[in-house]
């Protein structure tokens, strides 16, 4: 670490008391560098060694921002902040990396990170982003849920978000990843009669089967090794809120058996407990599988299916929505410039057409990756096709680039690298094998040309 400077200016909250920062990291040495700075610079200062207690300490505490490293041996700083929003505590998360890539830093952003770091510590930079991170207000909780799309799949949509908003129907969302099913989820939310409540979402597949249990419906003091005193889950902290429940393939067959029992009794037991307890959330699910196979194979409960697909709906993948992609282009331009402080910059038509010819196998999500890694790396006063290839591979080889023929020639030549072997070859492509084979069907190809 580089040496501190002069002492600075320290936000105070709303008390006049000095903010509270959380250091989570697994490494005690590094632990009190950083207390004994943060402490110099006037801070109120919590330690946490590793993410567990991190956790722990972050629910107990509440602190107005938490310091956290990624990588650390029993949570990393990503899965914490995850954790944390699903207790439904919105905190201010500053990361430390040894990521050296843009790249990097902007899944770090997509972790939760108001800012981020990079290994080796600069005191002075330090200290001027947790400036900012305290002195702005938190917009963490606004209301920054709009859903882009003028398309016909989404205006569909829509009308089923506006059709169930006003109930209390369970729903189920179907959609592939990176679709957007959270923020339709929080739309229904903020245009239903719990919109003054609590929105609680959980990530089902970032636990364990016994972790995901004890979470969703609390436990008793003393239920398992470790449970020192009783603890409210996600369904009592959601009462009389919305609960989100996403990616509800992967919750485990005696988890299912308790969700059933609370969407046909409002009622259920915390682990190691006998009282049913009743409850008043409405439930959504989302889901990127097909349910109804998991059904068939056994691994998902029937009764439980039906109660959950009450009304479906199916939010389409981006290549199905096109037409979709200059208004959210221009969205996701507005956005990031707005944080980086810098002008909007234009966008070409080559552009455009080259984005609408590419099958955006990440959907949304992988859209904004790239228009925000365009933004921070190139700073551009426009948008060109060679800044998105860049971000998009790393290769101007990419089939995003290509009209039909040029696409064509870029498919035959990879077949040609590739020996025939159509799976090496959508791998040198970056394509997915069922994209290739569409592919091969769209321009005729039988492999004789070879």
């Amino acid at each position: 670490m580089n040496t501190p400077g002069k002492l600075a200016v320290v936000p105070e909250t709303e008390s006049n008391r000095p903010s509270t920062i959380l250091i989570v990291d697994d490494k005690k040495n590094i632990l009190t560098v950083l207390e004994a700075f943060l402490t110099q610079e006037g801070y109120h200062v919590l330690t946490a060694q590793g993410g567990r207690e991190g956790y722990r300490r972050a629910v107990q505490e509440k602190p107005d921002l938490v310091l956290c490293d990624i990588r650390m041996d029993d949570m990393d700083g990503l899965q914490l902040a995850a954790m944390l929003r699903s207790q439904g505590l919105e905190l201010r998360f500053v990361f430390i990396t040894a990521f050296a890539t843009v790249q990097g830093a902007v899944h770090a952003m997509k972790g939760g990170a108001y800012d981020y770091l990079t290994k080796p510590l600069d005191y002075a930079q330090l200290r001027t982003v947790l400036q900012q991170a305290l002195s702005k207000p938190s917009d963490l909780n606004s209301d920054d849920h709009q859903i882009i799309g003028s398309s016909p799949a989404m205006q569909s949509v829509f009308r089923k978000i506006s059709a169930v908003s006003a109930s209390n129907v369970t729903v189920l969302i179907i959609g592939e990843s990176g679709t957007g099913k959270e923020l339709i989820t929080r739309s229904i939310h903020a245009q239903s009669r719990r919109n003054n409540e609590r929105f609680v979402p959980v990530h089902c597949a970032a636990f364990s089967p016994a972790l995901l249990e004890s979470e969703l419906f609390g436990y008793e003091k003393g239920a398992f090794t470790g449970a020192e005193s009783r603890k409210h889950g996600f369904f009592e902290i959601a009462d009389r809120g919305t609960l989100f429940l996403d990616e509800i393939s992967e919750v485990s067959p005696d988890t299912q058996v308790k969700l059933l029992r609370v969407l046909q009794e409002r009622e259920f037991t915390r682990v190691g407990g006998t009282e049913y307890l009743k409850v008043d959330v409405r439930l959504i699910a989302a889901t990127n599988r097909d349910l109804g196979a998991l059904v068939e194979d056994g691994s998902f409960r029937e009764d439980l299916y039906y109660r959950l697909n009450v009304v479906p709906i199916h939010v389409p993948p981006l290549r199905e929505r096109r037409s979709d992609i200059p208004e959210l282009v221009r969205s996701i331009l507005e956005k990031t410039c707005a944080r980086e402080e810098l002008p909007v910059p234009e966008v070409d038509g080559e552009t455009y057409a080259a984005l609408d010819r590419y099958h955006w196998p990440g959907n949304v999500r992988e859209l904004q990756n790239i228009i925000e890694r365009v933004v921070v790396l190139h700073r551009p006063e426009r948008v060109t096709v060679d800044m998105v290839i860049d971000e998009l591979t790393g290769s101007a080889e990419h089939p995003i680039v290509r009209s039909g023929a040029e696409e064509r020639d870029a498919i035959l030549d990879a077949l040609r690298r590739a020996h025939g072997n159509k799976s090496d070859a959508a791998r040198l492509l970056g394509l997915s094998r069922r994209t290739l084979y569409y592919k091969l069907e769209k321009h005729h190809l039988t492999g004789k040309e070879l």
